[in-house]
């Protein structure tokens, strides 16, 4: 039996939206009042990828993407983690063994739709009626503008390349990151040396393009970035996706490295030069127009 007593809600929360840090915050209002540890349990992988498949949906939010932006918070962040045994447990038994036994839980926090456990049958209702030991609460629907904020809002906006909209479902901008690997060293030739950053299987990815961006450095230091996300079609050999960042202002080998991409703004479609040249000229109006880009507003 756990010492500690924690006030939880549960789910994938994939992309931390509106919606979800809606929850998030009053899960901490009430655990701060109770004594009770605020706590977020993610399963993790993605309940759908052993209910559907692996990459159905592609992810907004990593698990440490998750972890960083819930710590932040102040709550604790747990993961759970979700195969098919976990699945196919009844809900009661899933909430005695895992959340009352293990972890201590005295409150539940459910979003307007949750439900987990065999059939989907541990809900609010179920879980108020079956151990009236744990206090629980259910939040309604969060909407923007009169739309409903979820996952797929979010997906929507990004697949236009609208990062506004999308920022105004998160809360923040969109996130893409990961490590820094050896790409083509195209733009080592010609003057705008890149980072290839390679994020992990089964990230979303919004529309192909080009961004402006916010890039955070391991060491905490953030650059202005330009952001192509596509398949290179100026650059010589195979055209594989790939997302490659220019630091402006920026020349140091962060091969290996951890680097993170705020997207900010959507530039431009991406597009095939006739010559270097042109591609060139390109970028350096790209990295004049991301140096002025300022808020939600481009600077005369």
């Amino acid at each position: 039996m756990s010492n500690v007593k924690r006030a939880v809600t549960m789910g994938n929360f994939d992309g931390c939206h509106l919606g979800h840090q809606a929850l998030f915050r009053t899960l901490k209002a009430v655990a701060d009042v109770n004594g009770l540890v605020p706590t977020v349990i993610s399963f993790e992988p993605h309940s759908n990828y052993v209910l559907r498949g692996p990459g159905d949906p592609l992810l907004l939010t990593t698990t440490e993407e998750k972890r960083e932006f819930i710590e932040s918070l102040g709550l604790e962040f747990i993961v759970m983690p979700f195969d098919e045994n976990v699945a196919k447990l009844p809900y009661d038994e899933f909430v005695r063994n895992e959340l009352i036994e293990k972890r201590g839980v005295a409150y539940m926090f459910f979003g307007h739709d949750h439900c987990f456990g065999a059939h989907g049958k541990g809900n609010y209702e179920t879980i108020t009626a079956a151990f009236p030991e744990i206090s629980t609460a259910s939040l309604s629907i969060v909407l923007h503008k009169g739309e409903r904020v979820s996952s797929s809002a979010v997906r929507n906006a990004l697949l236009n390349g609208d990062v506004d909209r999308a920022q105004t479902y998160l809360g923040r901008p969109y996130r893409l990151s990961g490590t820094v690997v050896v790409g083509k060293r195209l733009g080592h030739t010609i003057g705008f040396p890149t980072a290839n950053l390679q994020v992990e299987p089964f990230k979303f990815l919004p529309k192909v393009g080009v961004y402006v961006a916010s890039a955070r450095l391991e060491d905490g230091r953030i650059f202005r970035a330009v952001v192509n996300i596509g398949t290179q079609p100026s650059a010589p050999g195979s055209h594989q996706l790939a997302i490659e960042a220019f630091l402006l202002d920026f020349n140091e080998d962060i091969y290996g490295k951890h680097l993170v991409l705020d997207l900010l703004a959507y530039l431009r479609p991406e597009q095939k030069f006739a010559s270097m040249e042109d591609l060139v000229r390109q970028i350096g109006m790209d990295a004049d127009t991301a140096k002025n880009y300022n808020g939600n507003h481009w600077a005369e």
